[in-house]
């Protein structure tokens, strides 16, 4: 049996002191049964982590940070060698030219925290060759954020099983093209952890999200991604921002968001969606922005919105939005007075939708909110149903201030 370790070690995963097994390699026709293979002959030349870096000019350095109390002998890939106890460690290269940095830790943990310092401009791209989940203990905050001109991430999966924090982990990483499938099982805070990945293209990764919390801004700015996973989310509470201007979707999944408080941004300007699924909203509050600038949208499902307190702008720039359900906003939380600020604006719903909106506002009960039908090629007042038409008097003598197209 031949292997590649180079690719081994992005595909393979640890399962006792000496058995391994491999996930799907399809390249490889395997006739041996693997049973005593030491750590030592899978890792083959690997270290803990190493760092492809590119060197300018000469007399140039390169900068190790890392965070936490570490021990660790650094290999500069150009002869020299240390061991250090310092977070931040800088080098100097004589010459120009493409170096690999390799860390083995002294002390199980080492935690590299570039947070967009500047440093990790210098990263092309980076393996992290341990198996052992204590290399990065239970946090990668800010770890890689900024390093643009990484276009290659790999590690063996599980070296980041008991990472709890990915928070802004990858940010700014916008040379990565793709992402591989690592443990994130223990992740609670994903905020902005690819946030400006703007490189990744067509599918994400199905990691594990199950304990996830935070969701904020997870996705931002991934412009590149065409198709995202059903992902478990069932324990989010925040998608604030997740997958706003994720421009390349073309379609989204029927996730699991029925822990979802706060959807503010959450879909914002995701123009290359046509149709949204049938999704958990019952525990959201806070629905501002959430669809706003969907242009491709043309019609929207029936969901449950009673918890909500607020829809400001949540549809607004929804170009090509013609049909909106009916009873949609029947029953909701106290709404806040500018509930339905923008809500509508600039949308294309037709005489039909808008009797849907304001019957079931008016429906609802409350008194003294905002609501714009406006702007858009919104149907005008004067083609509405009589139903419309009564709904929107009685909601005025609520005191409600509605704004619409003549």
């Amino acid at each position: 049996m031949t292997i590649d370790h180079r690719k081994v070690v992005a595909l393979a995963t640890y399962e006792s002191p000496f058995v391994k097994r491999i996930n799907n390699i399809d390249d490889y026709q395997v006739t041996t049964t693997v049973t005593r293979f030491t750590k030592s002959v899978w890792l083959e030349n690997q270290t803990d982590i190493s760092y492809n870096i590119a060197i300018a000019s000469d007399g140039v350095s390169f900068t190790l940070r890392s965070t936490g109390t570490v021990n660790y002998t650094v290999d500069w890939g150009d002869g020299n060698s240390e061991t250090s106890t310092s977070n931040t460690l800088a080098h100097t290269y004589a010459s120009s030219g493409a170096y690999t940095v390799k860390i083995t830790s002294n002390s199980d943990t080492y935690r590299p925290y570039y947070n967009n310092s500047g440093d990790e401009d210098q990263i092309t791209s980076i393996v992290v060759g341990t198996d052992d989940s204590s290399i990065f203990s239970n946090s990668l905050l800010t770890a890689f954020n900024g390093a643009q001109n990484m276009t290659n991430y790999s590690q063996w999966r599980s070296a980041s099983s008991a990472v709890t924090v990915f928070r802004d982990t990858w940010k700014n990483c916008s040379g990565l093209t793709s992402f591989p499938l690592i443990d994130t099982s223990s992740g609670i805070d994903f905020l902005s952890t690819w946030q400006f990945c703007s490189g990744l293209t067509g599918s994400f990764p199905l990691i594990d999200t199950s304990n996830g919390t935070d969701f904020g801004s997870t996705w931002n700015g991934c412009s590149g991604i065409t198709t995202f996973p059903a992902l478990n989310t069932s324990s989010g509470t925040l998608f604030i921002y997740t997958w706003f201007n994720c421009s390349g979707l073309t379609s989204f999944p029927s996730i699991n968001s029925s822990s979802g408080t706060n959807f503010n941004g959450a879909w914002r300007n995701c123009t290359g969606l046509t149709s949204f699924p049938i999704i958990d909203t019952s525990s959201g509050t806070n629905f501002s922005s959430t669809w706003h600038g969907c242009s491709g949208l043309t019609s929207f499902p029936s969901i449950n919105l009673s918890s909500a307190t607020t829809f400001d702008s949540a549809w607004r720039n929804c170009t090509s939005l013609t049909t909106f359900p009916s009873n949609q906003f029947d029953t909701t939380a106290n709404l806040t007075a500018m509930a339905f600020h923008n809500a509508f604006t600039n949308c294309a719903l037709t005489t039909q939708s808008i009797e849907n909106i304001l019957t079931s506002l008016d429906t609802n009960g409350q008194s003294n909110i905002t609501l714009s039908l406006s702007s858009g090629t919104n149907a005008g007042k004067t083609t509405w149903t009589s139903a419309a038409n009564t709904a929107y008097n009685n909601l005025v003598a609520k005191g409600w201030t509605i704004t619409y197209n003549n």
